[in-house]
């Protein structure tokens, strides 16, 4: 099986109207979180949450996520470079068993390999601080994450 969704239309088509997808970048120390807009469009970071413990964690989620409607989940999943899964990548699929169960929600995965050095390299080139970098970059590599796959969507219809 392919880590990477072959077609992101296949979530996105089941969708109803009011529903969004969430875009997350599961780390360490944190997790970012993006939602899309109702159009599929359009992916906007919302904010960071400090990791503690996966149920304490999708707790914190569910309290940002609140307000919207969800339809289901993109989480990068962190493959090595020559595409393979690795032990990071056993921990976000676990993770993500326990998101699915949580909010009863689909869970599908994009690759996010060079997420962050992406982000951080544009932030940095935007001359964004450190500090500012490093409290922003989760939830923004989080909306890179579901802005790919909403590209790719809008890509393949």
């Amino acid at each position: 099986m392919s880590p990477v969704i072959e077609k992101p239309n296949n979530l996105i088509d089941r969708l109803l109207t009011s529903q969004i997808l969430v875009g997350l970048d599961v780390g360490y120390k944190t997790i970012g979180i993006a939602v899309s807009d109702r159009s599929f469009t359009i992916a906007t970071p919302i904010n960071t949450v400090n990791r503690k413990g996966t149920n304490k964690d999708l707790s914190t989620i569910k309290v940002y996520l609140n307000e919207y409607e969800i339809g289901g989940f993109i989480v990068g999943l962190p493959l090595s470079l020559d595409g393979n899964e690795n032990e990071q990548t056993n921990k976000i699929r676990k993770f993500c068993n326990q998101l699915q169960l949580f909010f009863s929600s689909p869970v599908e995965f994009w690759d996010e390999r060079y997420s962050s050095d992406i982000i951080f390299k544009e932030m940095r080139r935007s001359d964004f601080s450190s500090t500012k970098i490093k409290k922003k970059l989760d939830q923004q590599s989080a909306a890179y994450i579901l802005q790919g796959y909403l590209d790719n969507y809008r890509n393949s219809i």
